[in-house]
């Protein structure tokens, strides 16, 4: 799968996660559609998703614009995503706060570009789903 110029922002989950560059988006077939679209192909995580269902009872869509951020919720997260894949949630989702989703949309389809072959860099690997290559940069 190529990168797109522009990441559509319904691709960023409500956790700071953006749904485009995660692993389960990027296999085929049965991709996962992302976090915020219905449909039956969605991972059984993303179904029961703790995070996404708190932020619908508080009526607020992103984590960094909830007044209780960071709290236990995305805290687990974040120290699952550090631990596992070398990323921050929580950070990511701050930039909400600060960036604007539109920029951090913008920033990711750069920063998350395969150099080599234009294909999406997996967040979870740190590999191009297009082309194998790893980048140890990220």
């Amino acid at each position: 799968m190529k990168m797109p110029e522009k990441i559509d922002t319904i691709m960023f989950a409500p956790c700071g996660m953006n749904c485009k560059l995660c692993i389960k988006h990027l296999s085929e077939p049965n991709s996962c559609p992302g976090c915020l679209i219905d449909s039956p192909n969605k991972t059984k995580n993303a179904l029961k998703c703790k995070i996404k269902k708190c932020l619908e009872t508080k009526r607020v869509k992103y984590c960094g614009r909830c007044s209780e951020f960071p709290c236990k919720l995305i805290k687990k997260q974040d120290k699952n995503y550090k631990k596992r894949y070398n990323f921050s949630t929580l950070e990511n989702a701050k930039r909400i706060t600060y960036t604007g989703i539109n920029k951090i949309m913008l920033e990711d389809s750069v920063n998350w570009k395969c150099e080599s072959c234009g294909g999406i860099i997996s967040i979870q690997e740190h590999i191009c789903r297009e082309c194998g290559l790893k980048d140890d940069d990220k």
